[in-house]
C-alpha cells in the first residue's frame, strides 16, 4: 500500500496528470474547426481580434488595443488566441505579454509622459485573460490609489490622446515593430 507520504504523492501527479491532460484537450479543442463539441465562448475580444478592430499593436502572440478612455491613454492587452485562465497561457505568449506590453508602454510614456502607470489582471470580469495598462497622472483625481473606474452606465468624460501625442505614438510603435522583426529575422 504505501506510507501516506507516498499515497499523497500519487494522489497529487494523478490529479497533475489529469489537469494537464484536460488544458491539452482544450487548448486543442480551440484549435478546432466544425464537427467538434468543444464549447464556442462568445467573447468580444475574439471578436474585436478576428474583425481586426481597433488594434494599436500585435504580434503573433498578442494584441493591444486601446480601453475605455476614462483615463488618458488606457490600453488593453490580451493574446490572441482565447484564453480563459492566466495559468494555462503558453510560456511564449506569457513572455510577450510582459515583454511587449513593456515596449509599448515606453511608446505610450514617450508620447504622453505619465508620472507612472498602474497594471490591473482581473481574470474575473471578461472571460478572455488581459491586462489593462493605466497611465497615471499626479493631477488625476485618483492618483495614489488604483484607479476608480466609471460603471458601465456612468456617463464620464472621455480622455484621449491629443492628435500630437497620438502621432508620437504611432511613429514609436512603428520603431518597436521594425526592431521585432528584425530579431525575429535573425538566426539563432
Amino acid at each position: 500500500m504505501g506510507t501516506i507520504r507516498e499515497r499523497l504523492k500519487q494522489n497529487v501527479e494523478s490529479f497533475r496528470k489529469s489537469l494537464l491532460a484536460r488544458t491539452h484537450m482544450e487548448r486543442e479543442g480551440q484549435r478546432r474547426r466544425k464537427g467538434t463539441t468543444q464549447k464556442i465562448v462568445d467573447c468580444k475580444f475574439c471578436r474585436q481580434i478576428k474583425e481586426k478592430r481597433d488594434i494599436i499593436f500585435e504580434n503573433e502572440h498578442l494584441v493591444v488595443v486601446f480601453g475605455r478612455p476614462h483615463h488618458k491613454g488606457h490600453l488593453v492587452v490580451m493574446p490572441r488566441h482565447h484564453e480563459e485562465n492566466l495559468l494555462r497561457l503558453h510560456e511564449k505568449t506569457l513572455d510577450s505579454i510582459f515583454n511587449d506590453t513593456v515596449l509599448v508602454m515606453k511608446a505610450l510614456e514617450k508620447a504622453i509622459k505619465p508620472d507612472l502607470f498602474n497594471l490591473e489582471y482581473l481574470d474575473n470580469w471578461d472571460s478572455h485573460v488581459h491586462l489593462n495598462v493605466y497611465p497615471r497622472f499626479k493631477s488625476d483625481p485618483d492618483y495614489g490609489n488604483p484607479p476608480v473606474l466609471p460603471k458601465k452606465e456612468e456617463p464620464f468624460t472621455p480622455r484621449t490622446l491629443s492628435k500630437k501625442e497620438m502621432m508620437i505614438f504611432e511613429r514609436e510603435l512603428g520603431k518597436i515593430k521594425e526592431r521585432l522583426e528584425k530579431e525575429w529575422k535573425k538566426p539563432n
